[in-house]
């Protein structure tokens, strides 16, 4: 039941990605280049982080030596990056056997961590959500319309086919 729960979040973030993405396509370059940027820097930093805790649920080394790459990405290029993570993910939930069983990994930082593949998941879900979140406003405050990234609203209109293309 519980990694039934966690499908469907799973599911619930690759949707609201794509739709925060999709939304900061949107944005005029012309008008809002910076901030656009910055839009794709936050949103590449869900990715990176979503990529180091799947190197850590797999337990090999991430590669990342920072929380953000220095190059930013295109929208494209990313938008397709963070579908295949949530996909690897989602396959992941379904076929994990010891999800409470920890597991001992290196912060980027440096420090020493230790967390259970529950933990590591539950992590990136509520990480992705707090980053959306800024990346909304800023899509308002370029004129843009914001997402309805909300639970309720996948559930209502999107649950259903949360396997399929989205």
């Amino acid at each position: 039941m519980a990694s039934l729960c966690i499908s469907t979040l799973l599911s619930f973030k690759r949707w609201a990605d794509q739709q925060t993405l999709a939304a900061i396509g949107t944005i005029d370059d012309s008008l809002y280049a910076e901030q656009k940027k910055i839009m794709i820097r936050l949103m590449n930093h869900i990715y990176v982080v979503d990529a180091i805790f799947k190197g850590n649920l797999q337990g090999i080394d991430h590669g990342y030596r920072a929380l953000n790459t220095v190059e930013t990405p295109t929208l494209a290029d990313l938008s397709r990056a963070m579908r295949e993570c949530s996909d690897w993910y989602l396959t992941y939930v379904e076929r994990w056997n010891a999800p409470t069983q920890p597991i001992s990994f290196n912060f980027v930082d440096g420090g020493q961590g230790s967390m259970s593949a529950t933990e590591m998941v539950e992590h990136m879900l509520h990480h992705s959500s707090y980053h959306r979140g800024a990346v909304g406003w800023l899509i308002g405050q370029a004129g843009g319309v914001p997402p309805k990234d909300v639970l309720s609203v996948f559930l209502r209109d999107h649950a259903s086919d949360s396997k399929g293309s989205l």
